[in-house]
């Protein structure tokens, strides 16, 4: 069976975000999402249809983890057959996720989750339960990540915070940096969060 794949771009870099920040790794960043986030910074307009063996080809294979971002991954029906061929080549997936759709199978079969819970400013706060309590159950292979613009969007974190997971991300949005109060924060957050701005763009890279 022909699968295709709408690709919006394919490139190598380092990973600027969560606990994997400064990871060199291969990006496939794909075109589909079921959300419009106020601060997002993919242009869903651009795109290639390419089938699986032309994006490994264009994969560099001296970096073993390939980060599945996008948009959201999660929307391409064939994505676990993706997984299935690149770890063929023996490459480590990075699934990078909004948190609005679950699928156990395709969770299982990568090494690393990543979940962007959408706070107030996204414009699509709420995520998936299931998507939760998994990363909740295992937290030896997830991050859970929010993007945060606001004292609104701190209260929100607070609601969903859970004590007993460990890897808790919070990340400034890119345009609001300078203008949090980083006081406010520290004095309500715990030891097992960390605050981890978007370190590629302070390198100027993708």
């Amino acid at each position: 069976m022909r699968m295709e794949f709408k690709v919006n771009e394919i490139f190598h870099s380092v990973q600027g975000e969560g606990l994997m920040v400064g990871t060199p790794m291969n990006f496939i960043r794909f075109c589909r999402c079921n959300l419009k986030c106020s601060y997002c910074d993919t242009d869903f307009e651009k795109g290639e249809r390419m089938e699986i063996s032309g994006i490994i080809k264009k994969l560099n294979k001296k970096f073993r983890w390939v980060s599945l971002t996008g948009g959201e991954p999660m929307l391409e029906e064939n994505l676990m057959e993706m997984i299935e061929e690149l770890k063929t080549v023996e490459f480590k997936i990075l699934l990078e996720t909004n948190g609005t759709l679950f699928n156990k199978d395709i969770f299982d079969s990568c090494e690393f989750l990543s979940v962007d819970i959408k706070a107030p400013s996204s414009g699509n706060p709420g995520y998936n339960t299931n998507v939760f309590d998994y990363c909740l159950k295992n937290p030896h292979r997830s991050q859970l990540k929010v993007v945060i613009q606001n004292k609104e969007d701190l209260e929100f974190f607070q609601k969903i915070y859970r004590e007993g997971y460990p890897h808790w991300i919070m990340q400034p949005e890119w345009n609001s940096i300078k203008g949090l109060d980083y006081g406010f924060i520290m004095d309500r957050i715990g030891d097992n969060m960390r605050i981890i701005p978007q370190i590629h763009r302070f390198m100027g890279l993708k």
